[in-house]
């Protein structure tokens, strides 16, 4: 079984709409307990902090990109 991977996300709001952009992968470390985040890119700081959102991947719809979870019902854009 493979391991359980979250998706590092990062939420941008703009017009009212929030924008998903994934910035890498977590996994479960092998070295006890935790994760181990690679990442492909890092968001622009907002006040100076950096927030990456750990979350479970959805199922893809018809070979789109994975939707991101969250409190509202956005789209990726990509």
């Amino acid at each position: 079984m493979p391991a359980e991977r979250l998706d590092a996300m990062c939420a941008r709001e703009k017009d009212g709409k929030t924008y998903w952009s994934r910035l890498g992968v977590a996994f479960p470390a092998k070295q006890g307990p935790g994760y181990t985040l690679y990442l492909d890119s890092i968001p622009a700081s907002v006040d100076g902090q950096y927030k990456i959102m750990l979350m479970k991947p959805k199922p893809r719809d018809g070979g789109g990109a994975p939707a991101a979870g969250g409190n509202d019902d956005s789209d990726i854009p990509f």
